[in-house]
C-alpha cells in the first residue's frame, strides 16, 4: 500500500507499456496467495489493457498528441479488474465496476477493506447464480437436518446418492428433464429468464444439428 501512496503523490502519465510494466511489479501482492504464482494469473498486457478499455471496463487513456497516457487511476482500475477476474468473476459481471469507484474506494478494494459485492449485468446470469445458492443451501439443509447437527457444524461426506429427475413432455419430441432439487422461478421476471435460456439453448441445438446434417 506504502507503494500504491508514493505512486499516487507522483502524479505519472505512463505509456501504454510504462503501465503494463508497474502493473505486473504490483499485480501479485493483491492476488490470493495460491494464485500469485500460478498461471491462472496471466501477465497484463498492452492487448489485455486495450480489450477492458474496449469493454468498458477502464478509463478511456488520456491523450498527449497521438499517444494515449495513463494514469494512478488507471492503474488501481487494471488491478482490482485483474484481481476479480482471478477469483472468479466474469468480465460481464465486473462490468464498468471499477469506473464507477473513486481513487480511495479502489484502494480500499484492493486491500480488501471493503466488502466486495458485484451483481452481474445479465439477467440470466444473475438468475442462474440465484438458482445454484438456492440449489446450495437447500442441500445444506437438508444435510444438517438428517445428521441432526447445527448449520455451521462440520459434517462427515455424505455418501453419493442418485439423482432423481421427471421427465416432463412438452411437445412431440421434446421432454423437459427437471432433477428432484430445482428451485421453480419465484417472480415473473425469473420466468421470463428461464424461457430464454431454454430456447436460447433449444436454437443452439438446431443450429448445431443443420451444420451437421
Amino acid at each position: 500500500m506504502k507503494l500504491l501512496q508514493q505512486l499516487a503523490q507522483s502524479s505519472p502519465n505512463w505509456s501504454l507499456d510504462e503501465l503494463v510494466q508497474v502493473a505486473n511489479e504490483l499485480l501479485p501482492q493483491f492476488l490470493p496467495e495460491e494464485r500469485a504464482q500460478s498461471r491462472i494469473r496471466e501477465e497484463v498486457t498492452p492487448r489485455l489493457i486495450r480489450h477492458y478499455t474496449s469493454l468498458d471496463m477502464l478509463d478511456e487513456p488520456l491523450k498527449e498528441g497521438r499517444e494515449a497516457r495513463y494514469t494512478y487511476r488507471h492503474l488501481l482500475q487494471v488491478l482490482l479488474v485483474r484481481k476479480l477476474l482471478t477469483e472468479g468473476y466474469g468480465s460481464s459481471a465486473i462490468g464498468q465496476f471499477a469506473k464507477a469507484k473513486t481513487n480511495s474506494e479502489l484502494e480500499n478494494l484492493l486491500q480488501g477493506g471493503v466488502q466486495l459485492t458485484v451483481t452481474p449485468a445479465n439477467p440470466a446470469l444473475a438468475y442462474l447464480q440465484q438458482i445454484q445458492q438456492r440449489t446450495g443451501e437447500r442441500a445444506n439443509a437438508s444435510e444438517n437436518t438428517l445428521t441432526g447437527q447445527a448449520p455451521n457444524a462440520p459434517t462427515p461426506d455424505p455418501l453419493p446418492t442418485p439423482s432423481q429427475w421427471l421427465r416432463i413432455e412438452i411437445l412431440p419430441g421434446l421432454e423437459l428433464h427437471v432433477r428432484q432439487d430445482f428451485v421453480s422461478p419465484s417472480s415473473s421476471q425469473e420466468q421470463q429468464t428461464l424461457l430464454q435460456l431454454i430456447s436460447s439453448a433449444l436454437l443452439s441445438h438446431t443450429r448445431k444439428r443443420r451444420s451437421s446434417s
